[in-house]
């Protein structure tokens, strides 16, 4: 039964892997809650800074979150498209060429990371991620260092003080580093769901991804 279960997710990610014109729409029809969302937050279709209280409703809430797990699979499939050159939809392999519409790639990747990111932007994520990661490591030092090494260290600090030490230690350098990186993806979410270029991505999406999908053809055929 579990096998079963792992042919069905695995069949599923290589679906995805396959779909980039497919993601391609559903970006497109994410990204018009943007609109929704970005406009009732700001108050305004142009306004950059948000009012300061502002109560979003569950249903917006929830299509946000439902953004997250549609980023994650947006990504995969705009990466493993981009690495095993598979083409966006069996139509345009059959009108167009058998191989990957890099532009289509990069684009799924880009928009992808900004669905990730926008519902969690108001999370610690940096410090989340590097709790995770200390904790990890200081498990997997705990079970592979030796009883003798530990005896050894032992003689000069006690062993669950130094593996406080180490996880501290770990957690710290790991949060600073991914906040500015996490931060920098971040500013590009916000910058994408900005209506006005939520707008055009939308438009973008919809057109690139039926031309893909239905017609077989790209809007940028020679780009990339």
């Amino acid at each position: 039964m579990l096998f079963d279960y792992w042919d069905v997710i695995q069949g599923f990610f290589n679906w995805v892997a396959k779909s980039a014109a497919i993601m391609m729409v559903l970006s497109g029809a994410m990204a018009i809650t943007w609109l929704g969302y970005e406009r009732k937050r700001r108050g305004s279709f142009t306004k950059r800074k948000a009012e300061e209280e502002f109560n979003v409703t569950k249903f917006l809430r929830g299509l946000s979150y439902l953004g997250l797990i549609l980023g994650i699979f947006v990504i995969w499939s705009g990466v493993m498209s981009l690495i095993l050159d598979i083409p966006p939809s069996d139509q345009y392999r059959d009108v167009t060429e058998d191989a990957a519409n890099h532009f289509t790639c990069i684009f799924l990747i880009v928009v992808g990371i900004a669905m990730f990111f926008k519902p969690i932007s108001d999370l610690p994520l940096s410090s989340i991620l590097g709790l995770i990661v200390a904790a990890v490591v200081t498990f997997i030092i705990a079970i592979i260092v030796p009883d003798g090494a530990v005896q050894w260290i032992a003689g000069f600090i006690n062993p669950k003080w130094l593996l406080v030490i180490i996880f501290i230690i770990i957690a710290v350098v790991v949060a600073l580093t991914a906040k500015f990186y996490i931060g920098t993806l971040q500013k590009i979410s916000k910058f994408l769901s900005w209506p006005p270029i939520a707008f055009i991505i939308v438009v973008f999406c919809l057109v690139q991804g039926f031309c893909l999908w239905i017609g077989g053809f790209s809007i940028f055929a020679n780009l990339l």
